[in-house]
């Protein structure tokens, strides 16, 4: 209260001020202006016509000098009148800024206390907004809504088995939601270690009856049928999928890098995993001109074409069990696999550095041209 009577004695004070300072110069002036204009011409007159007696002045010099007390007199009262409208004018200025002054400065102030408090009032936490849904159901229960936001405020929070109870009780009230059933469902799977249970797939089922192009009970769909490395019905359900969401959406980029790997995954399945299994006897006297530090590296290159390798394992010399075997996975470039190649050479090269580069001082032994489809290992000699 305090507050606003300090607030309103300062916009009287302001008042009165802007009075003093807009009227002031209206009223410091007691002098009729206009009447001592006429006095003063009025002299004049009778100055001149004195000196036209006189013979100071001939009539032609009178005439004119009339003229001009005439002119300037008549310049003088008109600024009067000026002087007087701009009294006037002032007055009206002077009372509209009485009234809008005390209006705008009480909106100002509104407006920042308001703006205060606003900005002093915390954003409620996970736990209090859910404490303040668990308020508003203990008289409103039938509301699916808000047991659906609870359970999500909850799953967030951690508190997962209230998660799975206010669920519930959200799919219990309305059933045929397929937002909720998917939720629920999405829950489920994540508290189970993203693993499928009876409940949940009934639940993407379910969803996929009321809407059927609901993008995100097919993904889950597909994600389903990948756990039962049924890829073909993933494939088509996640198609699905990205043909309901629209452009732009960041589900659809999702969506194609699922594609993308899923193709990948499909093609290595129709290619031959070939596997070469290479064995390395090294000589005593290679050993002991060695370093144990010394790099090892057995790879496979094509027979013909780049002499670049294809699968290669590298270790050092100490850690060396006397044989490796190549597959797919020690491949060097994804789209030049060992599989892609049917006739390979076999290579052993023992470098102090390790580069990719033969250098000065390595040892390296290649084998004959290998048949991938009928030796499947083969037997090197370093010396």
């Amino acid at each position: 209260m305090n507050l606003y009577l300090w607030f309103i004695l300062m916009i009287i004070t302001s008042s009165i001020w802007i009075i003093w300072f807009l009227y002031r110069p209206l009223k410091s002036n007691e002098i009729n202006l206009e009447s001592s204009n006429i006095i003063l011409g009025k002299q004049k007159l009778l100055e001149l016509e004195q000196d036209l007696h006189q013979n100071l002045i001939d009539k032609k010099q009178f005439n004119q000098a009339k003229e001009e007390i005439s002119t300037t007199l008549a310049i003088e009262l008109q600024q009067v009148s000026n002087i007087e409208n701009n009294a006037n004018n002032n007055t009206w200025v002077l009372i509209l800024i009485l009234v809008l002054l005390p209006i705008m400065s009480i909106g100002v102030y509104q407006y920042l206390i308001l703006g205060n408090n606003m900005s002093a009032e915390k954003p409620l936490s996970l736990e209090q907004s859910a404490d303040k849904i668990v308020q508003y159901l203990q008289t409103n229960d039938n509301d699916a809504q808000a047991w659906k936001m609870l359970g999500l405020m909850y799953f967030e929070i951690g508190k997962l088995d209230l998660s799975i109870d206010a669920y519930e009780k959200s799919y219990k009230i309305n059933p045929k939601d397929p937002g909720l059933l998917v939720e629920y469902a999405s829950m489920m799977i994540s508290v189970n270690d993203n693993q499928f249970s009876d409940q949940s797939v009934k639940l993407i089922k379910q969803a996929l009856d009321i809407e059927p192009n609901a993008s995100d009970a097919l993904y889950l769909a597909g994600m389903f049928a990948a756990s039962q490395l049924n890829f073909n019905l993933a494939k088509g359900l996640w198609q699905r999928a990205l043909n309901a969401l629209p452009e732009g959406s960041m589900d659809r980029v999702a969506l194609v890098s699922i594609l993308s790997e899923l193709k990948t995954v499909e093609e290595s399945k129709d290619t031959p995993e070939y596997s070469i299994s290479v064995s390395v006897d090294i000589s005593n006297e290679i050993l002991k001109s060695r370093s144990s530090e010394d790099f090892i590296m057995i790879y496979v290159k094509a027979a013909k074409g780049r002499p670049m390798p294809i699968a290669i394992k590298k270790m050092k010399l100490k850690d060396f069990t006397g044989q490796v075997v190549l597959t797919n996975q020690d491949s060097v470039i994804r789209g030049n696999q060992l599989s892609y190649h049917e006739q390979v050479i076999a290579v052993v090269r023992i470098s102090e550095t390790g580069s990719a580069m033969r250098g000065v001082g390595d040892v390296q032994v290649l084998s004959k041209v290998i048949n991938m489809v009928d030796n499947l290992s083969i037997h090197l000699s370093v010396k």
